[in-house]
């Protein structure tokens, strides 16, 4: 994989945010990569170049038939010289490749083959015993976990984190999608402790996608364990449904923002992200003079 992309800072004016007394920006990780998009990138980086040091020649990853880390996989596999294996839930889809989402066809494309399991064994694949079996029968495969989130994924997000330190060194507010918690964990272990010119203390917002996200913390803790932190929350009532729902509130939002600003969201992932920080602001819990991030973690390819 290249060396990182410096995406752009944006931001966003707006009379709301005016109003508040607040400025806001959105930092463009969308636009790192054409299809290893947003967080991905950064998750993939270090497995990366973990494999090529192992002298695996295949990645092996776990995900749903919409999964982007299934998409991006797909990509930087081909790009890194190595073959790539998706284990997807669902064992249907096996026989029937016409009912197969955008995200598996375009990995398919890009050389990924599948390994369809039925959804009672893909709840078991990170036991111990799966894992042996699939390292036995694809020997040469260093396996990734779902959504990439592991060790090296948190490290990948270092390089991002003084990205944004040194384009916005006095920011307040720091808003992230969260999904399995790595890259939540990156941006909390490798943000800069420290208060703005206005005394505000730093705060990290993490927005889960699926129901009850609090079962997150005690794996974010142990990626961060040790390391002196900014103060940082889950905000878990914004999952609008749970994982993939997306009710017509979400998608009014998702279309105002876009609208206004001119910044394509995705419905799973960013978008109720950008949900979650519209509420923050009107309950009044961003103060005036407040420098809010909010980052775009890419997953554009879900809107096909």
């Amino acid at each position: 994989m290249n060396e990182q992309t410096i995406t752009p800072l944006t931001q966003l004016i707006s009379p709301l945010f005016e109003a508040n007394k607040i400025t806001v920006y959105m930092k463009r990780e969308e636009l790192n990569h054409p299809h290893i998009q947003g967080n991905k990138w950064h998750k993939l980086k270090f497995n990366i170049q973990e494999a090529l040091i192992q002298h695996k020649t295949t990645l092996l990853t776990f995900g749903g038939a919409y999964s982007n880390h299934i998409a991006a996989t797909a990509v930087a596999a081909q790009e890194a010289g190595l073959a790539s294996i998706g284990v997807i839930r669902g064992e249907e889809l096996a026989e029937q490749p016409e009912k197969w989402s955008h995200t598996l066809k375009e990995a398919a494309k890009n050389g990924m083959e599948f390994l369809f399991i039925s959804r009672s064994e893909y709840r078991n694949k990170s036991t111990n015993n799966a894992l042996k079996q699939l390292q036995t029968c694809f020997p040469n495969a260093y396996i990734i976990p779902e959504g990439g989130s592991n060790t090296l994924a948190v490290k990948g997000f270092q390089p991002l984190m003084q990205q944004i330190e040194k384009q916005c060194p006095d920011w307040t507010h720091l808003f992230s999608a969260v999904g399995t918690g790595a890259t939540l964990a990156g941006l909390i272990k490798y943000a800069s402790v420290k208060n703005n010119r206005l005394n505000h203390t730093r705060i990290i917002l993490g927005v889960p996608v699926l129901k009850q996200g609090d079962y997150l913390r005690p794996q974010i803790n142990e990626w961060i364990a040790e390391t002196p932190v900014n103060s940082w929350q889950l905000l878990t009532d914004y999952h609008c449904g749970g994982y993939a729902k997306t009710p017509d509130d979400l998608l009014q939002k998702k279309h105002q923002f876009e609208q206004e600003f001119g910044i394509p969201l995705d419905p799973i992932y960013t978008a109720k992200m950008v949900y979650a920080f519209y509420d923050q602001l009107k309950q009044n819990k961003i103060k005036p003079g407040s420098k809010v991030i909010l980052l775009h973690t890419g997953g554009l390819q879900g809107n096909l």
